[in-house]
């Protein structure tokens, strides 16, 4: 019986010491595919991340780098070096593992450059995708919104904190926003990295008049200051992003006739904090006043799943804000979301669709009761039913911008 414990116990011995020295192996490949790519940019924050990544990958590809990226956003994709797409298919549950794989292809395509979006959430992970993973020569933290305060803390200041943990050691860190400026300038400062804030005053109107969807500053912002750091020109810079394909979640405006109604559809799924779908907001009344759509009736759409019923609170406190002629709701938590917008005083006319809901319903019922034009204006979360409101109006609406040179709106081509 004792010689059959020993055994036992040097068996799992063994074992034990090959894992180890294949972890040390694995590490050692790792760190020299690192090595192979000099430049490695983390692009971190709460919002605008997968478009800022996109921007960035851009404006390097149009200076003659060769760049890899990753976006995980609304739609995980590898950008390769000509900027054509592959999507990144799960059999699991995303994992921040899945970022040495990305290393791994970067080094394999002889890539300059890896601009890569954060995946991590919580503290411990935020560490080890930079630390650990990454090790990136710039970092970029877009901004600090309320968002995965179950994971990253209550307030604002506790997720700036999280955010700091991916702050890259001995490079160079680009913030979005002023706000907690002074928190990650002290972090930074630690671990021997400069600290650069990106001028979104020093972005116009005119810059962004040639994007066919729409812009926030602070996303241009950041890639131009990342270009900066690299010596890039503005001109170029403005150039590589405007060639840039936008993000699934991209605020988008799209035109489909239905019924004899023209239906404007406001693509502000992936915004779902309430200063970013106000931000959005506020985009749309420039639009709508300058494109002469201001008496047009806005029919809100708020999508929520199932998984995100912490989020009820701050959606119906977004509806409570806007001027909406109505409410659509849809996704998993209808009934919730309609006792809460009750309970908060909500006056306008709320409708819920039924359990096996289409863009045509939401269409018909749209046409029936408004002529002339109306505008649909999603928010809230893209998966599921948004996504697929999102693919119908991509497939058979037009997607329109406003030229302010031309004084029309127009086709984007």
């Amino acid at each position: 019986m004792v010689e059959e414990w020993g055994g036992i116990m040097g068996l799992i011995l063994f074992l034990t010491l090959v894992l180890l020295v294949l972890g040390l192996l694995e590490n050692a490949i790792h760190q020299r595919r690192l090595k192979q790519i000099p430049i490695r940019i983390h692009v971190n924050g709460t919002r605008g991340k997968s478009t800022t990544t996109r921007l960035i990958a851009g404006v390097l590809r149009e200076s003659g780098y060769t760049v890899v990226a990753k976006t995980t956003g609304s739609a995980a994709r590898l950008i390769l070096e000509d900027g054509s797409e592959v999507p990144i298919k799960r059999k699991r549950t995303p994992s921040i593992g899945e970022q040495i794989k990305i290393v791994a292809e970067a080094a394999r395509r002889g890539a300059d450059v890896l601009v890569i979006e954060c995946m991590a959430i919580n503290p411990e992970m935020q560490w080890v995708s930079e630390k650990r993973i990454l090790q990136s020569t710039i970092g970029v933290i877009t901004n600090v919104r309320e968002d995965h305060q179950d994971e990253m803390g209550p307030s604002l200041q506790d997720v700036a904190s999280v955010l700091a943990l991916a702050i890259p050691k001995s490079g160079q860190l680009v913030v979005g926003e002023a706000n907690f400026l002074e928190l990650f300038q002290e972090e930074a400062q630690k671990l021997g990295t400069a600290t650069v804030l990106a001028e979104a005053d020093n972005v116009s109107d005119e810059d962004l008049q040639p994007f066919s969807y729409l812009m926030f500053k602070e996303n241009a912002a950041c890639a131009l200051k990342v270009g900066e750091l690299l010596g890039i020109p503005p001109q170029v810079a403005w150039e590589g992003m405007y060639k840039v394909t936008p993000d699934v979640g991209t605020t988008q405006i799209y035109k489909v006739e239905h019924g004899g109604v023209t239906v404007f559809f406001v693509n502000a799924l992936a915004t779902n904090d309430l200063t970013s779908t106000l931000l959005v907001w506020e985009k749309w009344e420039t639009f709508a006043k300058k494109a002469s759509l201001g008496n047009a009736p806005v029919v809100g759409l708020l999508h929520n799943r199932a998984d995100r019923s912490f989020r009820v609170d701050e959606l119906v406190q977004t509806a409570l804000q806007l001027p909406f002629h109505s409410l659509w709701l849809t996704g998993d938590l209808k009934p919730v979301t309609r006792r809460y917008l009750k309970k908060q005083g909500f006056k306008d006319e709320v409708k819920a669709t039924g359990r096996k809901e289409t863009p045509q319903q939401i269409l018909d019922a749209l046409t029936s009761c408004h002529s002339g034009a109306v505008v649909l204006f999603a928010y809230g979360n893209i998966k599921g039913f948004g996504e697929v409101l999102t693919d119908y109006f991509e497939r058979n609406g037009e997607r329109i911008s406003y030229d302010t040179r031309s004084d029309r709106i127009g086709a984007s081509l």
